[in-house]
């Protein structure tokens, strides 16, 4: 039901449609700076999606489906490279029935791609490993470009992603302690010492050109991360205490118990306030931390006695990934809990929530068959799996679908004023541009459903062909339509029409009110009231 809900785009997703217009009339760049700067990569799925079916609401938001179903298909790879086929199916059902995926697979932020593209980069690494073990030497280049093309591919995704060269140098670290017990030296360079050179190459080659772009820009490197930064003085006020740590404890605090407790409250990232793991995914995954932890301390023992470590290293690399993806979100205060920054923690935590939930399968049929339960055990299993399973999707379709928060969240009632500025326009191509009375932000949604030609960022060549004449609310009452004018107010602007029917209700008269759904009112048009000639009496006698 992607064609209905979410029913709008939320001016950030509409920011996307502006670059999108860019890419679609020749002007493609690896980055662009419109919003305090963002990666491309998305852009160019939207664009093509645009380029499909037009523009509007859903073929944005289809572009970020199509990342959730590969994301989903992944995690199956990535998991069942180190883990087994049993913990990728679980993991994979796990993430496939997340409401906190479904919602950001359904949304057009660019965040999304992180996960996919870290969990292309787990699975390509674990094969191309396993690929030089079985002595398949030449496949596993084939799997060690995809795996460099990969982890590149991420730095055009997403700032927070960049947190991944601290994962990376993370297990180079714990490769070069290794290297120094004797009995080892560094085996792991002369056994894929070629592949790792290769992948470098491949992921060097793909960086290329977003290297140039930063060497040419170096002010778009950063991007928003000061504004929103717990170094900030005012959001240490507002959150910490005025201190420092305070800010830090009190992001930590926020992060963390989204996942159980408490979630984001932005419909837009989450189905409001429900914790971002659903009970049973949120038990197995502390059971899959503390197996990594335990893993991580075998890692370490293997490698003070002198014993080689391949696919082992995943359970350092998983804490790294938590870690490093947890930095990017602590680091800021701003709109806390924020599950959209926390994007990048989805591919850690159901990889080790679904390894769990095998181990536990495991273990639960190993004691059922030895106490004759083992039909209870399956039940019991399949029972969970069933309940928790539909949790999310109901969740999201259900709560979220049918909350006129949610419907407010993503603006929806802008696509009826855009799909009404569109149909006015076409049918009244001799008269005047309708006004609107919007504030600047959310104008961005109206403009790119209307669009007319596509601009760079900061500027509006085609202001004269726009199909509307922007108003400010505050002011547009200084605006007296006249007879075959129409002035229109959104959602949000509904005070303001009617301050405006108050003002001038001898003079207007009420073209068109529309409400969604939910009873409520989403636009409202008016027109001014046509001129009556005033009588004239005439004298016959004279």
């Amino acid at each position: 039901d992607i064609k209905n809900y979410p029913a709008g785009l939320f001016p950030d997703e509409a920011a996307n449609g502006e670059d999108v217009q860019l890419i679609l009339s020749g002007d493609t760049r690896p980055f662009y700076p419109r919003g305090n700067g963002r990666e491309a990569m998305f852009f160019y799925l939207q664009a093509a999606f645009t380029k499909t079916f037009g523009i509007g609401v859903w073929p944005m938001h289809a572009a970020s489906g199509a990342v959730g179903i590969a994301t989903v298909i992944a995690m199956y790879f990535a998991t069942r490279v180190y883990f087994g086929k049993l913990a990728g199916l679980i993991a994979t059902l796990f993430l496939a029935t997340s409401s906190w995926h479904i919602a950001l697979s359904r949304t057009g932020f660019r965040a999304i791609q992180i996960p996919l593209v870290i969990l292309l980069f787990t699975a390509f690494v674990g094969y191309a490993i396993k690929a030089v073990k079985e002595k398949r030497i030449a496949i596993s280049y084939m799997y060690a470009a995809l795996a460099g093309i990969a982890f590149a591919s991420g730095f055009y995704t997403y700032i927070a992603y960049r947190t991944m060269v601290g994962v990376i140098l993370g297990i180079v670290i714990l490769m070069l302690l290794a290297a120094m017990h004797p009995k080892i030296g560094f085996p792991h360079g002369k056994r894929y010492g070629k592949q790792t050179v290769f992948a470098l190459l491949t992921g060097l080659i793909v960086l290329l050109p977003l290297i140039f772009y930063f060497v040419q820009h170096p002010k778009d490197f950063i991007g928003r991360a000061g504004q929103v930064s717990i170094f900030s003085p005012s959001l240490q006020k507002e959150f910490g205490g005025g201190t420092l740590l305070g800010t830090l404890i009190y992001s930590t605090r926020q992060t963390v118990l989204s996942l159980f407790y408490f979630g984001d409250e932005n419909w837009r990232h989450n189905v409001s306030g429900y914790p971002l793991l659903n009970p049973l995914v949120g038990f197995l995954f502390v059971l899959g931390m503390l197996w990594a932890i335990k893993g991580t301390y075998d890692v370490g023992r293997q490698i003070l006695r002198g014993s080689e470590v391949h696919l082992g290293m995943i359970y350092p690399y998983l804490l790294l990934i938590i870690f490093g993806m947890m930095l990017p979100v602590i680091a800021t205060a701003e709109g806390m809990p924020h599950a959209l920054r926390s994007v990048g923690l989805i591919a850690p935590l159901y990889i080790l929530a679904g390894t769990a939930g095998a181990v536990f399968v495991r273990w639960s049929i190993v004691w059922g068959n030895k106490w004759h339960l083992a039909g209870v055990v399956y039940g019991i299993a399949g029972g969970l799996l069933i309940v928790f399973s539909a949790y999310g999707p109901l969740l999201y379709f259900i709560v979220s679908r049918n909350s006129p928060e949610a419907y407010k969240a993503y603006r929806g009632d802008l696509t009826v004023v855009s799909e009404y500025i569109n149909q006015y326009v076409a049918d009244h191509k001799d008269s005047p541009r309708p006004y609107l009375a919007l504030d600047s932000f959310f104008v961005q949604s109206v403009h790119f459903l209307t669009s007319v030609a596509a601009h760079e960022y900061g500027s509006h060549p085609d202001e004269a062909l726009h199909k509307y004449t922007l108003l400010d609310p505050a002011t547009s009452d200084r605006v007296l339509v006249k007879p075959g004018e129409v002035i229109i107010f959104t959602q949000s602007t509904i005070p303001d029409a009617t301050r405006y029917e108050q003002l001038y209700k001898n003079s207007i008269t009420l073209l068109e009110l529309k409400l969604n759904k939910f009873g409520e009112e989403v636009m409202r048009v008016y027109t001014g009231k046509p001129v009556t000639p005033a009588k004239q009496e005439f004298d016959l006698d004279a």
